[in-house]
């Protein structure tokens, strides 16, 4: 159960910050052990997560601006949509 929107999206901010602390564990991990090629593959998982926390920081950064607004919720819900759309197609593109 949550509090409201802003409350889910802070939760996915602070799950994908643990998600990043687990990476930069194992990037770390690798220095250590001189391990190049599998901190060579990592790095795409860094890039990714970079973008992910960024994703969830945005989101949040709406939501707090739009604070009670039900029409910018509705834009907000609508930004959403069109963002999952055009991701979905950018492999196919």
């Amino acid at each position: 159960e949550f509090n409201d929107l802003t409350n889910v999206f802070e939760l996915l901010l602070n799950h994908e910050i643990m998600v990043t602390e687990s990476i930069k564990f194992l990037v770390v991990f690798c220095l250590q052990e001189n391990d190049y090629t599998t901190h060579n593959f990592i790095q795409w998982y860094v890039s990714e997560q970079l973008e992910e926390e960024a994703l969830a920081r945005g989101i949040l950064d709406k939501l707090r601006l739009i604070g009670g607004d039900k029409g910018g919720f509705y834009l907000f819900d609508r930004d959403l949509e069109l963002a999952a759309v055009h991701a979905a197609a950018a492999p196919q593109a």
